[in-house]
């Protein structure tokens, strides 16, 4: 069935025109569709769509009409050429996303979106995705953590992820996305692709919007309610996706943060002033807590106790 001819057959619908075999089909088609829970997008060209859709929800008076076998088939070929071609009212079928939640216990997770794009998560990290996208974009929300994501490229249908305060949308890239309450820090960094972050539920940020190229960073900090832009070395960042740990002059409080979370400890300091401490290191997937906390506190001149799963840092 050609196009036009779905266009006529449903304005003659819509004006009660149709003979009983006809109306039978729409109707059937309609049906169908609704159990099937399908989407599709229809063209401007359709006749009225709340006009179709209050005459087929109408109250039928007139007896079903019984047809010849061969009509049947003639009306269940038609049902199959009309949805494969797509051509049906959106309005129809309402779609309800249906939303998940991916939570990382112990380990980095691993999962793949339903447009194809990749998203790993970093242990102790929790994402909330629908179980497909619908509409104009395509929208995950990080609540907590840390995710690595190489999205699929769809221009028609920008990416966007939210983490607290903040909104990052792109068209196709790989970058890092870390939001920890903890600290109370955002942070955004791109290995490949670009960018636009913003921050519309900032008052003094509103209307704002930060593009970032391949290895920078924005840190937007929440208590200040401000951000800072600046190069950094994304493939470091990410290198957790691999089970290992670099840094390059990153603060120790962040870095204790991804050592919680990757050996299932609790980290504190015993001198307020440590979590500011910057740091160049990095280890490899095989390295235990042990070799990493020996590793740190040799190079920087820190001292560390262990209590069970509570670890103390504090100055030599």
């Amino acid at each position: 069935m050609k196009a036009s001819h779905i266009k006529q057959l449903l304005k003659r619908y819509v004006a009660g025109q149709c003979t009983p075999e006809e109306q039978l089909l729409v109707e059937e088609w309609y049906r169908q569709q609704q159990e099937a829970n399908t989407v599709y997008t229809a063209p401007s060209t359709y006749p009225d769509e709340d006009a179709l859709l209050q005459r087929i929800q109408q109250p039928r008076t007139a007896k079903r009409v019984a047809m010849p076998v061969i009509t049947l088939l003639k009306i269940a070929a038609s049902l199959i050429l009309l949805s494969g071609a797509g051509y049906v009212l959106q309005k129809l079928w309402p779609v309800q996303t249906h939303w998940q939640e991916a939570v990382a216990q112990d380990h980095p997770l691993q999962l793949r979106l339903s447009d194809s794009s990749v998203v790993w998560l970093n242990a102790g990290s929790r994402l909330r995705y629908p179980d497909r996208f619908n509409g104009p974009q395509r929208e995950v929300e990080l609540l907590t953590g840390e995710a690595c994501l190489n999205v699929a490229q769809d221009p028609a249908h920008p990416f966007m992820i939210r983490s607290g305060s903040i909104r990052t949308q792109v068209l196709g890239t790989i970058f890092n996305v870390r939001a920890y309450e903890k600290l109370a820090i955002v942070q955004v960094t791109v290995q490949q692709g670009k960018v636009a972050v913003q921050a519309d539920s900032v008052q003094q940020l509103a209307g704002r919007q930060v593009i970032l190229l391949p290895d920078e960073q924005l840190t937007f900090y929440a208590q200040q309610q401000d951000w800072k832009k600046e190069h950094r070395d994304a493939a470091n960042i990410s290198a957790w996706t691999t089970g290992r740990l670099l840094f390059n002059n990153e603060r120790l409080d962040l870095i204790a943060m991804q050592l919680e979370q990757k050996y299932g400890v609790h980290i504190t300091f015993a001198d307020n002033t440590l979590p500011a401490y910057r740091i160049t290191a990095g280890f490899e997937a095989a390295d235990t807590l042990r070799d990493v906390l020996d590793a740190l506190s040799l190079a920087n001149k820190l001292h560390y106790t262990i209590d069970h799963h509570n670890i103390i840092f504090s100055k030599q």
